[in-house]
C-alpha cells in the first residue's frame, strides 16, 4: 500500500492549484530504497556532507560512500583509490596524504565553480550529518579495517546502526561483528553458485548482513536465477539492493522484481519514481562537464570540470605544455586579441594531455557512447602534411588515435575523411559520438559523419574504478602528433545538436561558452529550509520563525557561466505570488526557474494543528485518514465548491468515495480550536 504524507501544508485556492507544489521528501510508506551513489552526485560533488546531506534532506535514508584511509589512519570520504587529482587539487592518492593535507583540499570546484572551498570530508563528519538525519552511510571501503572502522564509530559517538559497510569474505564479516556487533552490513563479495543455497543465505544474515547487493548486469541476463537469489535472500530476512543504475525507469523494472533498493546518482527521482509519482525528468542531463581555457597559465578548469593532467608517470619522459600570448608565440591571435594559449608539444607515445570526462553513468555501466568534444585549435603550415592526432579514447595511449587531421588536411576517421583543415588560422573543430555516428564539424559546418563500428571510441565514465575516467587530446601511439595551440577545450556529456553547433559557430578570444543554465540557492537568508527541486526546477523555501513577509531579499547563486533575466541580487515580492525567471547559460540556451514560498495555513499561531496521514494517494474508491486528535474533513474539488463533509475521530478513519470522477481534489482538514492541515489528493481511475 502506498501512503502520502503530507508534510508540507498547501493554502487552499485556485491560485494555490495553479502553484507548484513540492514532492514528498517522506517515502516511510513505500518499502523501496534508492541508496544516493556517493551522495547526490548528480548535482552535488561527490562524497561531500553537502552531497549527502542534499540527499538526506529529500527523504533519502541511505547514502553510499567511498572511504579511504589517510597516511595518519584517518577514514576519509573519496573514490578514486589511485589518485585524488580528479576531485582535488591535491597530488597523488588519499594514503600518501595525511588527513590535514587532505581536509585542506578543495574538493567542490571541479563540479562547478559556486561548489569552490567544499573540502574533503572525514567519515566521522559524515556520520554526524547521517545521526542528524537518522540515515544510513553505506561505506564501500577501499581499506577494510574493522577496529579503525569500530575507533571512527566511537569517535563520532553517534549510533552504530549509521554505518554499514559492505563487506566481501566471511572472515572480513567475522572481524567485523566483532568489533562493531550493532552495526548492520551489506554482502559485496561472491555470489552464491546454487541461489537455493539457504545455509548460504542465512550464515550471513547471522553475522550481521542486512542487505545482499548483486550487479545490474547479472539481474538482467540471469532473471531466473536472480528471482531466486531473491526470494531466499528474503526468507533470511535481508534484503537485496543492486548497484549502480541511472535510469528511473529501468529502476521502476527492478523494483517490480522485488528488489528493495537501488544505488544511484538520482535518488530522489528514482525514489519518486518507485513509490508512485512521475516525476518531470530529463536525463541524462545535458550538461558541459569539463571547461579549460588556459587563461590561468595552468592545467585547472574554467568553472567547471577536473584539472587536466600530463599521461606519463615518471619526470624524465614528460614533454611539457607551454603557457603564453599568441603574440609571444608569432601566431595570429585569437578572434583578433592576443590572447593566453597553451602550446602542446608534438607528443611521443608517452605523452598526452589527459581530461577527466566526469560523465554520469547512463545506460553502459562504466563506458559512454553519448558525448562531444569541442577544441579551438591552432596548428601550422610547417606541421601539415603527415596525420595529426586531436582525440585519443584510450586513456594510456595503447592503440592509434581516434580523430586526425590527415595528410590532405581533410578530418576524420576509420578511413573516412571529410573536409578541410587550413593551417595557420584558429578553428573551432567539434567531435560528436552518438552511439551509431560520429559526425564532424569546423567553425559550425557540419563536414561529414563516419559510421561507428564496436566500441573503440567510447570512453570510461565515473563508475570506472581505475582512474582513467576519460580521454586524451592530441595523443597517439606511433607519433601521429603535430605542435598544437590552444585556445580552449571542453567536453560535454550529451549529443551536442546541429543548431546548438552552429549557434557556437568559429573561436572566440573568451573561449567556448558552456550550456550550465542552473541555480544552486536563491541566496535568501534567515530560511528555515531551502530544497532544490532539479527536476521541477523550482526552490522552494520556507522562511524561519513563520515570517509571511511578502519583500524577501535574494542574491541567485547561479551555475558557472550562467546569468538570470531579473537582477542576480534584489527583493522579492511575494504577494503576487511566486517568482519565475529565465536563467540563461553562456550559449544563450535558456530554462525557466521558479522561486516557491511554502506557507503553513492556519487561523493562528497559537494551539495545536492536527497531524494528519491521508492515504492511499492516488486513491481509488477508499480513503483513509489517520489523526492525533478528532477534526473535520472537507473535499474540495478545483473550483473550490465542497463536495464532501465528515467529523474525525482521532485514530484511523476510512470512508468510500468512489462516486468521485477522476481527477484533482484537495482536502481540509481543520481541528476543534480552527487550526487546518490542508493538501492534494488524486482520484484515480
Amino acid at each position: 500500500m502506498r501512503l502520502f504524507y503530507f508534510l508540507i501544508l498547501f493554502p487552499v485556492s485556485i491560485i494555490g492549484l495553479a502553484q507548484t507544489e513540492q514532492s514528498p521528501v517522506d517515502f516511510s510508506y513505500c518499502g523501496f530504497t534508492a541508496v544516493a551513489h556517493r551522495g547526490y552526485s548528480e548535482f552535488y560533488p561527490e562524497n561531500t556532507l553537502l552531497a549527502i546531506e542534499e540527499a538526506f534532506k529529500r527523504g533519502i535514508n541511505y547514502c553510499e560512500v567511498d572511504v579511504a584511509v589517510s597516511s595518519d589512519g584517518v577514514y576519509v570520504l573519496h573514490h578514486d583509490p589511485y589518485t585524488i587529482t580528479r576531485t582535488t587539487k591535491g597530488e597523488g592518492t588519499a594514503a600518501e596524504n595525511s588527513f590535514a593535507q587532505l581536509a585542506a583540499l578543495d574538493a567542490g570546484d571541479w563540479k562547478d565553480a559556486f561548489f569552490k572551498g567544499i573540502t574533503v570530508s572525514s567519515l566521522v563528519d559524515a556520520l554526524k550529518i547521517a545521526q542528524k538525519y537518522d540515515a544510513v552511510l553505506y561505506l564501500d571501503v577501499k581499506d577494510f579495517d574493522a577496529a579503525a572502522l569500530a575507533r571512527t564509530l566511537a569517535d563520532a559517538q553517534v549510533d552504530p546502526s549509521r554505518m554499514m559497510p559492505a563487506i566481501t569474505s566471511l572472515e572480513r564479516a567475522a572481524e567485523f561483528r566483532q568489533h562493531c556487533p550493532d552495526s548492520p552490513w551489506v554482502w559485496f563479495g561472491p555470489d552464491p553458485t546454487d541461489p537455493n543455497d539457504t545455509n548460504w543465505f542465512e550464515q550471513r544474515v547471522a553475522l550481521g548482513c542486512q542487505v545482499f547487493e548483486l550487479a545490474e548486469d547479472k539481474v538482467l541476463f540471469e532473471r531466473e536465477w536472480s528471482l531466486k537469489f531473491i526470494e531466499h535472500a528474503h526468507a533470511a530476512g535481508a534484503k537485496v539492493w543492486v548497484y549502480t543504475i541511472n535510469n528511473e525507469n529501468r529502476i521502476n523494472e527492478f523494483a517490480n522484481l522485488g528488489i528493495d533498493g537501488v544505488e544511484t546518482d538520482r535518488p530522489y527521482v528514482a525514489q519518486l519514481k518507485v513509490c508512485g509519482y512521475s516525476p518531470v525528468s530529463t536525463y541524462p542531463k545535458q550538461e558541459t562537464t569539463g571547461n579549460w581555457d588556459f587563461k590561468k597559465r595552468n592545467f585547472e578548469n574554467t568553472g567547471v570540470g577536473s584539472r587536466l593532467k600530463n599521461l606519463p608517470s615518471e619526470e624524465n619522459l614528460l614533454q611539457a605544455v607551454e603557457f603564453g600570448l599568441t603574440s609571444q608565440f608569432g601566431i595570429a591571435p585569437v578572434g583578433g586579441k592576443d590572447t593566453v594559449v597553451a602550446k602542446i608539444p608534438a607528443y611521443n607515445p608517452d605523452n598526452g594531455l589527459f581530461a577527466y570526462d566526469n560523465f554520469m553513468m547512463e545506460d553502459s555501466g562504466a563506458v559512454d557512447f553519448s558525448y562531444t568534444v569541442i577544441m579551438d585549435i591552432f596548428i601550422e603550415a610547417k606541421d601539415s602534411g603527415g596525420y595529426i592526432s586531436l582525440i585519443q579514447t584510450s586513456p594510456d595511449n595503447l592503440n592509434d588515435a581516434d580523430f586526425f587531421i590527415a595528410p590532405d588536411a581533410s578530418m576524420g576517421t576509420y578511413g573516412e575523411y571529410h573536409g578541410e583543415f587550413t593551417f595557420d588560422e584558429w578553428h573551432r573543430v567539434i567531435f560528436v559520438h552518438d552511439g551509431h555516428l560520429l559526425r564532424k564539424y569546423l567553425d559550425g559546418n557540419h563536414l561529414g559523419d563516419v559510421e561507428i563500428k564496436g566500441s573503440r571510441w567510447t570512453v570510461f565514465n565515473n563508475m570506472a574504478y581505475h582512474g582513467k575516467h576519460g580521454l586524451l587530446f592530441f595523443a597517439d601511439e606511433d607519433f601521429e602528433t603535430a605542435e598544437v595551440y590552444a585556445s580552449a577545450l571542453q567536453l560535454r556529456n550529451y549529443v551536442v545538436s546541429p543548431s546548438e553547433i552552429s549557434t557556437l559557430g568559429g573561436v572566440k578570444a573568451n573561449g567556448i561558452p558552456v550550456n550550465n543554465k542552473k541555480v544552486f540557492s536563491s541566496g535568501i537568508a534567515d530560511l528555515e529550509s531551502e530544497l532544490v527541486d532539479w527536476e521541477q526546477q523550482t526552490i522552494f523555501i520556507k522562511q524561519a520563525g513563520g515570517s509571511t513577509s511578502s519583500a524577501v531579499p535574494y542574491q541567485l547563486k547561479l551555475s558557472y557561466g550562467a546569468s538570470a533575466s531579473i537582477p542576480e541580487s534584489g527583493v522579492f515580492d511575494f504577494s503576487s505570488g511566486e517568482q519565475i525567471f529565465q536563467v540563461i547559460a553562456d550559449d544563450g540556451s535558456s530554462t525557466s526557474w521558479t522561486i516557491h514560498r511554502l506557507l503553513t495555513v492556519g487561523v493562528n499561531d497559537l494551539g495545536n494543528k492536527p497531524t494528519v496521514l491521508v492515504y492511499p494517494n492516488p486513491f481509488h474508491h477508499h480513503l483513509t485518514v489517520k489523526l492525533d486528535m478528532a477534526a473535520h474533513l472537507e473535499l474540495i474539488n478545483t473550483m473550490g465548491q465542497v463536495l464532501h463533509r465528515k467529523d474525525l475521530v482521532a485514530g484511523e478513519n476510512v470512508f468510500n468515495i468512489g462516486d468521485l470522477p477522476p481527477g484533482t481534489y484537495l482536502y481540509r482538514i481543520r481541528s476543534k480550536d480552527g487550526h487546518s492541515t490542508n493538501g492534494v489528493l488524486l482520484k484515480s481511475n
